[in-house]
């Protein structure tokens, strides 16, 4: 059984420490020597020196140190043989956390406290004392996605899955499971930064948002759901030179509609070496 060194090297005079069971409320019992056979109290004096007696105790445990008035100034969760395990640990309502400590609430979720003296106040139900914090991370095929996570691909673009799914690669989806966290400014971007990404289409069938669709036949192909991306998202397509032989039809999805100064249609047919791109209204058309 190891012996509790401190991580606190300016311990206040006349004061105590007291140990519970990590990240519980749950005293934990603590001992004078290494075989086990005499108990420290469970609230432990510190001598006019700042210099704690030995402490013994087996696995992990969180230390309170308080000074002489019994006022909190310090805590550390874990300490002993598991200390390393990480730094976000359960809360403990005997525990004062101070600004910037991560805890772990009973939700499962991640809390960062935005006050100090911040002890007792359950991160679940405490919005003036804890902000609740997340982390992106990188789309993994083996993870499956409830709706509203946010994630990175790659090439750094954030995605937003819109149901609860794993094994689709933002990258490649049509809308239906994920959709771009950031909304594009269409002023800004008129062609859309994700559509640096080309995606050959042959054989026909649905095309993919928010990328090149380029044409290499004379496929009849169909455009994705204008309500599957947010208003002013793109489609972009092209028909290029060494395919221009072929006259492939690119028609709308249900009750769509393609729109252009002239006036609406369902189709356009591509003749020629050409290259364009749509912009949804985020409901039931398609901009030209």
């Amino acid at each position: 059984m190891p012996r509790f060194i401190s991580p606190i090297t300016d311990i206040k005079p006349l004061g105590s420490v007291s140990f519970f069971d990590a990240n519980t409320n749950a005293n934990k019992l603590t001992y004078k020597d290494e075989l086990e056979t005499i108990a420290n109290l469970l609230t432990i004096p510190v001598d006019a020196g700042g210099n704690l007696p030995n402490i013994f105790f087996s696995g992990s445990a969180s230390v309170v140190y308080l000074d002489q008035f019994g006022t909190q100034y310090a805590a550390r969760n874990p300490v002993g043989e598991e200390a390393g395990v990480g730094n976000f640990t359960n809360w403990v309502n005997v525990i004062t956390y101070s600004v910037g400590d991560i805890t772990i609430g009973a939700d499962g979720a991640l809390y960062m406290s935005i006050s100090d003296s911040n002890q007792g106040n359950d991160p679940i139900d405490s919005p003036a004392e804890w902000e609740e914090i997340r982390f992106i991370g990188v789309w993994d095929t083996n993870i499956t996605y409830p709706i509203g996570i946010v994630v990175q691909t790659d090439n750094g673009d954030l995605w937003k899955s819109v149901i609860a799914q794993s094994g689709n690669a933002p990258a490649s989806d049509d809308g239906t499971n994920w959709k771009l966290a950031v909304a594009i400014d269409p002023v800004l971007d008129p062609i859309v930064a994700a559509t640096n990404t080309v995606i050959p289409q042959t054989g026909g069938g649905a095309l993919t948002a928010l990328r090149e669709n380029e044409l290499r036949d004379g496929g009849a192909y169909t455009l994705p759901l204008a309500s599957s991306v947010l208003a002013n998202q793109k489609i972009a397509i092209s028909l290029p030179v060494q395919y221009s032989a072929f006259e492939p039809v690119v028609s709308v999805s249900g009750v769509d509609t393609i729109s252009d100064n002239v006036g609406t249609d369902t189709s356009i047919t591509f003749k020629g070496a050409t290259k364009i791109s749509l912009t949804s209204n985020g409901v039931s058309n398609w901009g030209l």
